[in-house]
């Protein structure tokens, strides 16, 4: 197997959990002082694209002479590597590469007992602990928390908020914070949040102060708010998370709740 770089190998690990096909990923890996080394999706298309992906960054460190398998599966060529159909740019490297890819890119639901424990194996074996710089990013996923999903569940007559599991998948989240402690963690989703409420309480509310008791401090990107342990959320305008793309040079009104927890 070729070497990686210096710079790879010293790069800051990142975890992507509920990852979708890879976005916020994408940002991360794109800078040499991050490098993705387990990412967690349960659709199985979306986790195709990460699988592809984590490839073609495998590849890309071999050299840019490379890359050709990851064009040929884009391209339709194969649907997966293997000896038998690989058209003559594949080696012990580039197979290696893919298996690499496969051990980073998981298909995995989490909260579901054998996907946790799949995912905790997956951390433990690339080093993820308290004690390690490392980086987790992601979010839990949205439908239940945005206002298109929650006017949907409205028109359900046996619908209640309390029993969708989807509320509660943050804790997924938070588990890997509380067990493997990451020095920073980067949360992502839908301003929709703001106003979800289960039970009458705030889901915003109730995630600020679960992830603050795990001791991080939770700041805003785009302004000077933040959020401690023993701060009341209330006290909070919660509007001060929310990143709005087109005021940073993207052609697109997207608007995105994202919070940055320090340890």
């Amino acid at each position: 197997m070729a070497k990686h770089s210096s710079s790879a190998q010293e790069a800051i690990k990142v975890v992507d959990l509920f990852a979708g096909p890879g976005g916020l990923g994408e940002g991360f890996s794109s800078h040499p002082s991050f490098r993705i080394v387990v990412s967690a999706e349960m659709e199985a298309s979306a986790h195709a694209t990460l699988r592809l992906r984590a490839f073609y960054r495998n590849l890309k460190r071999l050299g840019e002479g490379e890359l050709n398998p990851y064009f040929e599966l884009c391209n339709g060529e194969y649907s997966v590597p293997t000896t038998r159909n690989a058209l003559g740019h594949w080696n012990d490297h580039t197979k290696q590469a893919w298996e690499r890819a496969c051990e980073e890119a998981l298909q995995l639901t989490l909260g579901e007992p054998e996907s946790n424990s799949t995912l905790d194996k997956a951390l433990a074996a690339n080093n993820i602990t308290p004690m390690q710089p490392w980086v987790l990013i992601g979010g839990p996923p949205c439908q239940a928390y945005s206002v298109a999903g929650r006017s949907r569940n409205k028109g359900k007559a046996d619908y209640r908020a309390e029993e969708d599991h989807r509320h509660y998948l943050y804790k997924e989240y938070l588990r890997i914070i509380a067990r493997n402690r990451p020095y920073v963690f980067v949360m992502e989703n839908v301003k929709g949040i703001l106003s979800s409420k289960v039970g009458g309480q705030q889901i915003f509310h109730n995630i600020l102060t679960d992830l603050a008791d795990c001791g991080y401090t939770i700041h805003s990107l785009v302004t000077d708010t933040f959020f401690q342990k023993g701060a009341d959320p209330r006290n909070v305008n919660a509007s001060d998370f929310i990143v709005r793309a087109e005021r940073f040079g993207v052609p697109q009104s997207r608007h995105r709740v994202i919070l940055l927890g320090i340890r």
